[in-house]
Protein backbone atom coordinates (compact mmCIF):
# COMPACT_ATOMS: atom_id res chain seq x y z
CA UNK A 1 0.00 0.00 0.00
CA UNK A 2 2.20 2.77 -1.24
CA UNK A 3 -0.42 5.46 -0.74
CA UNK A 4 -1.84 4.38 2.59
CA UNK A 5 -2.24 6.90 5.40
CA UNK A 6 -0.83 6.09 8.85
CA UNK A 7 -2.63 7.71 11.78
CA UNK A 8 -3.02 7.31 15.53
CA UNK A 9 -6.52 7.31 16.99
CA UNK A 10 -7.08 7.87 20.71
CA UNK A 11 -10.37 7.30 22.54
CA UNK A 12 -11.12 8.53 26.05
CA UNK A 13 -13.97 9.77 28.20
CA UNK A 14 -15.62 6.36 28.08
CA UNK A 15 -15.36 5.91 24.31
CA UNK A 16 -12.62 3.32 24.84
CA UNK A 17 -15.33 1.02 26.25
CA UNK A 18 -16.61 0.62 22.69
CA UNK A 19 -13.16 -0.48 21.51
CA UNK A 20 -12.36 -3.32 23.97
CA UNK A 21 -10.82 -0.86 26.47
CA UNK A 22 -8.05 0.03 23.99
CA UNK A 23 -7.40 3.77 24.14
CA UNK A 24 -4.84 4.13 21.34
CA UNK A 25 -4.95 2.54 17.90
CA UNK A 26 -2.19 3.00 15.33
CA UNK A 27 -3.78 2.24 11.97
CA UNK A 28 -2.93 2.35 8.31
CA UNK A 29 -5.83 3.60 6.23
CA UNK A 30 -5.97 2.15 2.73
CA UNK A 31 -5.87 4.22 -0.41
CA UNK A 32 -9.40 5.09 -1.56
CA UNK A 33 -10.73 6.71 -4.72
CA UNK A 34 -11.64 9.98 -2.96
CA UNK A 35 -9.65 11.95 -0.36
CA UNK A 36 -10.20 10.81 3.24
CA UNK A 37 -12.77 12.87 5.13
CA UNK A 38 -13.91 12.75 8.74
CA UNK A 39 -17.08 11.03 7.52
CA UNK A 40 -15.17 8.32 5.64
CA UNK A 41 -12.82 7.91 8.62
CA UNK A 42 -15.76 7.42 11.02
CA UNK A 43 -17.27 4.79 8.71
CA UNK A 44 -13.90 3.01 8.54
CA UNK A 45 -13.54 3.11 12.34
CA UNK A 46 -17.05 1.71 12.76
CA UNK A 47 -16.39 -1.10 10.26
CA UNK A 48 -12.86 -2.04 11.39
CA UNK A 49 -12.27 -1.07 15.04
CA UNK A 50 -15.59 -0.76 16.84
CA UNK A 51 -16.32 -3.83 18.97
CA UNK A 52 -19.73 -3.10 20.47
CA UNK A 53 -22.71 -0.74 20.60
CA UNK A 54 -22.28 1.05 17.24
CA UNK A 55 -25.40 3.09 18.02
CA UNK A 56 -23.39 4.86 20.73
CA UNK A 57 -20.66 5.79 18.26
CA UNK A 58 -22.65 6.89 15.20
CA UNK A 59 -26.31 7.24 14.32
CA UNK A 60 -26.94 7.67 10.62
CA UNK A 61 -24.74 10.56 9.55
CA UNK A 62 -24.22 11.97 13.06
CA UNK A 63 -21.70 11.26 15.79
Amino acid sequence: MANSVNISLEFSGGAELLFDMVKKHDVSLPEISQPWTIKSLLVWIKDHLLKERPELFVQGDTV
